[in-house]
């Protein structure tokens, strides 16, 4: 087997996320069992979620036999109303030390709202001075993909040749999945048909079919397939003829292995991370088992192959 990189993790430290969503999660937690307070909860919301430096990322990584990882910034804090107490510039220069600090097995998107007034100078400065590999967007925290606004940022990344991941699918409460439909992507498509998209977590639950036609429509547009575990484990037939079709209607060189794994200690154990690339690494196998027509070369494509060639990151 290829090199192995996920194309979509997660490092969380101390104020990197609004503090509002710590609160709303403390609140939906308390109701899971009597006695519980919010109060109680919201500090270890937070501090289940961090990870100092990626050091739990890379050992997992280590673990499981992940090559390499793209870490993507988020900025959530204008959908929230409420900011961080990190600045998204200090997030960043965070993100370039654990990126320097990693030996080359970590890299980063840079992750700002467009709505921002500086949003333009962060995303230049996170390019051009800080070896961000490309940008992240988050259209539910209230904006759609396609609006004006967005259009600099775009421009930023096409002149210098960086992708632009968008997210699409379900959300984090508070924030509204509204906006984040794949199709909302054909309109920046049309505007700027050299821009290579990734299609983060190809519409994940709701909107696969979209994800595909929209990929399909696209010169350089990619699937990223995070979080379709649970179609993977509920109705594994079903998400392997999906892969199936992408593979033969888009081409297999624009699919992108993504787990979305944040690598705090009361996220998301390792054994759930090795499932779900160790699914990955036995599709080919799998496939067999619904008579659908799955390469090992697809596979090594899609677990590392792509994202390697799209991020000029080798293997």
């Amino acid at each position: 087997m290829g090199v192995c990189i996920d194309g979509h993790v997660h490092v969380v430290e101390r104020g990197f996320w609004p503090p509002r969503w710590f609160e709303f999660a403390a609140e939906q937690w308390s109701k899971r069992g009597p006695g519980r307070k919010p109060t109680d909860i919201v500090d270890r919301v937070e501090a289940g979620l961090e990870d100092h430096g990626g050091q739990r990322l890379l050992a997992q990584m280590d673990e499981i036999g992940i090559d390499q990882a793209v870490i993507f910034a988020v900025d959530w804090a204008l959908g929230m109303e409420s900011e961080p107490t990190v600045s998204i510039d200090a997030m960043h220069e965070r993100y370039a030390e654990i990126v320097r600090d990693s030996n080359g097995r970590l890299h980063a998107f840079a992750g700002v709202d467009p709505r921002r007034p500086d949003a333009l100078r962060i995303v230049e400065e996170a390019l051009d001075k800080q070896g961000f590999k490309g940008l992240k967007l988050y259209p539910p925290t209230g904006f759609y993909p396609h609006e004006d606004i967005v259009s600099p940022l775009y421009e930023a990344c096409l002149e210098r040749g960086r992708p632009v991941a968008v997210h699409t699918g379900a959300t984090l409460g508070l924030l509204r999945p509204r906006f984040s439909d794949p199709l909302y992507l054909q309109d920046v498509q049309r505007r700027y048909p050299k821009l290579t998209l990734w299609i983060a977590h190809a519409g994940s639950p709701y909107w696969w079919d979209h994800a595909l036609a929209t990929a399909v429509a696209g010169i350089d547009t990619y699937l990223e397939l995070s979080s379709w575990e649970a179609l993977a484990a509920d109705d594994e037939g079903t998400f392997v003829k999906r892969l199936e079709k992408a593979i033969n209607t888009l081409g297999p060189e624009r699919l992108v292995f993504g787990s979305d794994h944040i690598s705090g200690e009361r996220v998301r154990g390792t054994e759930s991370y090795r499932d779900w690339v160790t699914w990955f690494r036995e599709l080919s196998t799998t496939a067999k088992t619904y008579d659908a027509h799955i390469t090992d070369e697809h596979v090594e494509a899609i677990l590392g192959g792509n994202a390697a060639r799209c991020l000029g990151i080798g293997g």
